[in-house]
């Protein structure tokens, strides 16, 4: 098998293992991630950060 044909096999093949992961994180429920301590909602992080007087982190996503 040549060079350049497995090259192309193996990013196909990491394509298909990546796609799996990305498609995974849009089924997770806000309840999982309230269970680590995150909040979805900026006005209650907002409250909670004024509330506890640590400073707040925005994470901007695109979830299609």
């Amino acid at each position: 098998m040549s060079g350049l044909l497995r090259i192309g096999l193996l990013v196909f093949m990491l394509c298909h293992l990546l796609e799996g992961k990305v498609s995974a994180q849009g089924n997770r429920d806000e309840n999982a991630a309230r269970k680590f301590g995150w909040l979805s909602n900026y006005q209650e992080g907002l409250a909670s950060a004024k509330k506890s007087g640590k400073p707040i982190m925005l994470v901007f996503r695109c979830i299609p």
